[in-house]
C-alpha cells in the first residue's frame, strides 16, 4: 500500500510539473506573438527560452508515455 501511495505521488508531481513547462510555454509564445504584431521585433532571449522550454515539454511527453 505504502508503495503505491509513494507512486501515486511520483506521478502526480510528474503530472504537475509537465502543466508547469507548458503553461510557460504558452506564455512565451503569446508574448513573442504580441511584440512580433505591436513592435516586429522579437527579443532574442524569449525566443531562445521560448525554444528551451518547447524541447523539454517534448521531451518529458515522451517520458509520459512510460507511465
Amino acid at each position: 500500500m505504502r508503495r503505491r501511495k509513494q507512486l501515486l505521488k511520483q506521478y502526480l508531481r510528474f503530472k504537475n510539473h509537465i502543466l508547469y513547462v507548458e503553461k510557460t510555454t504558452l506564455e512565451l509564445r503569446s508574448q513573442i506573438c504580441m511584440d512580433a504584431c505591436l513592435i516586429g521585433e522579437v527579443d532574442e532571449m524569449k525566443r531562445t527560452l521560448y525554444l528551451k522550454y518547447n524541447q523539454y515539454l517534448v521531451k518529458l511527453r515522451g517520458k509520459n508515455k512510460t507511465y
